[in-house]
């Protein structure tokens, strides 16, 4: 009944915009703070309105972070993810693709910081993921088996969190991209992992003489370690050496990384329970707010922000 008096609110009082671009939200300076009173879009025009909702998504955290911290507004966000997308036989990977849906691993490193195993794709294929105009490593699989490979990709990934006084975790992970992006002539570098281990660059030759086929034939032979901060590949060894008792073969000298996978964590407005910032009547939910790390989580953000505007109507 909640939803349903939203929409029939919607249809009445809202004029719905499709494919228009928000460069600015409207806000009232009070005693108390700041109220919200609409947005501004790209055009100039100006939309007026008592409550505003903001989901931009991951690409759209930035985004978010400068209107807030235009108006003073404190953001918690010191943490990124920064990694390789390992790519292996599914022989090797047989047992644990048999009995999981997804392994998730994760590894306590020498240097103090956490690794974990990300979205494995049995028989799958690596890809390029275009974050704003930075490449990066990802996967995907097939449902029909007949489009797949016989390869199995997973992401692995190095947590780092920063202290006082950076504030810049996504901007550090995305030049650590570019570099990759620099030196692969614009996309990703991929390297055996026995190559790694004797800190030499691949080179085509020697990706060619290993047992495994590249998904991404487009990725570039080349050197990790002079894109990936030390402790960053360390932890990655490291992780490679224990997933090795867990899976026998992980290790190989044949087996790919390809780099850079990096996962962005948004930063996040101070928020109240019902989602408000503190900008009266502004809303943030979603992956760009920092709210959530899926479309379910996201969704669920949605309907709880929108029973929170009609109790208000």
């Amino acid at each position: 009944m909640i939803l349903k008096s939203i929409f029939e609110y919607l249809n009445t009082r809202i004029d719905m915009r499709f494919g228009v671009e928000v460069e600015d939200i409207i806000t009232e300076k009070t005693t108390a703070g700041h109220e919200i009173k609409g947005v501004v879009l790209k055009s100039g025009e100006s939309i007026h309105a008592a409550n505003v909702v903001i989901a931009p998504g991951r690409d759209g955290s930035v985004w978010l972070g400068q209107i807030l911290k235009k108006r003073r507004l404190k953001l918690q966000n010191n943490q990124v993810d920064i990694g390789v997308r390992v790519e292996t036989s599914d022989i090797v990977m047989r047992e644990i693709n048999e009995h999981l849906y997804e392994g998730k691993f994760i590894f306590n490193t020498s240097v103090g910081t956490r690794v974990r195993t990300f979205c494995s794709n049995p028989s799958g294929h690596v890809v390029v993921e275009n974050h704003s105009g930075i490449m990066a490593a990802n996967g995907h699989s097939f449902k029909d088996p007949r489009l797949g490979s016989r390869n199995t990709n997973f992401a692995l990934l190095v947590s780092h969190k920063f202290t006082d006084p950076f504030d810049k975790p996504n901007e550090y992970a995305r030049e650590i991209c570019k570099r990759a992006n620099d030196l692969s002539g614009g996309g990703v570098i991929v390297q055996k992992y026995g190559d790694i281990i004797r800190g030499r660059r691949s080179t085509a030759g020697r990706i060619k003489e290993g047992f495994l086929e590249p998904t991404l034939p487009e990725a570039v032979p080349g050197d990790l370690g002079l894109v990936l901060p030390y402790n960053t590949m360390k932890s990655l060894v490291e992780m490679m050496e224990a997933l090795e008792k867990v899976t026998p073969g992980i290790a190989s000298e044949h087996t790919l990384f390809y780099g850079v996978e990096a996962k962005f964590y948004s930063a996040r407005p101070k928020l109240t329970e019902n989602l408000e910032t503190e900008i009266v009547g502004l809303f943030c939910g979603g992956d760009g707010a920092g709210i959530t790390r899926g479309l379910a989580q996201a969704g669920a953000a949605g309907v709880h922000i929108a029973r929170s505007i009609a109790e208000r109507l």
